[in-house]
């Protein structure tokens, strides 16, 4: 009977050094290259009663092209992302967001490159998804949030970018795909 126990006891640590990982699976490094499109967009306040003329979204649905690639050095993450579209296009060369160390899935931002560089963002990493949070500033000192998730496929990612607004009273969303450029 003790034995089974000790058997049992014995894949205890293994189990959970399974769901401990907390930083980028070796398999997400790598460069991606997809496109995405306007999917709609969720008012973030409750109105009642409802308006007479709801808000009707304008937004181009045209497909644009999203890039992106995963780095880890030293134990450090880095995403490079490069989106054509959108109120969140980035510049034509991208921005590379560097993160700490990850803590239970979450790493803080250590420093960034391009343009506009955010003024805070995060890092998340789940079995089969990176998501990174950033907040970018106006030069009128309102701001913007734009969360970008990959889930992860066997030919690449399927991507969507939420952006909220200053006001805090909309969320619009693309989504696409990505392929793994190998």
């Amino acid at each position: 009977m003790h034995g089974r126990r000790l058997l049992l006891l014995g894949a205890l640590p293994v189990a959970f050094a399974a769901r401990a990982q907390s930083g980028l699976w070796p398999e997400w490094l790598s460069d991606y290259a997809g496109a995405m499109r306007f999917y709609g967009s969720i008012p973030l306040e409750d109105i009642y009663p409802p308006p007479a003329h709801p808000h009707v979204d304008l937004d181009d649905r045209t497909p644009f092209a999203v890039y992106l690639s995963i780095r880890s050095e030293g134990g450090d993450s880095s995403v490079w992302l490069r989106i054509d579209g959108g109120p969140m296009q980035t510049s034509e060369q991208g921005e590379t967001l560097r993160f700490g160390l990850m803590n239970n899935g979450v790493a803080l931002l250590a420093s960034a490159q391009g343009h506009p560089v955010p003024r805070s963002a995060s890092l998340t990493a789940r079995p089969d998804l990176l998501g990174t949070e950033a907040l970018f500033s106006h030069a009128d000192g309102s701001f913007w949030r734009r969360h970008f998730n990959a889930r992860f496929t066997p030919a690449g990612a399927d991507v969507i970018v939420w952006v909220f607004d200053a006001a805090g009273t909309r969320a619009r969303a693309w989504r696409g795909a990505a392929v793994r450029r190998d």
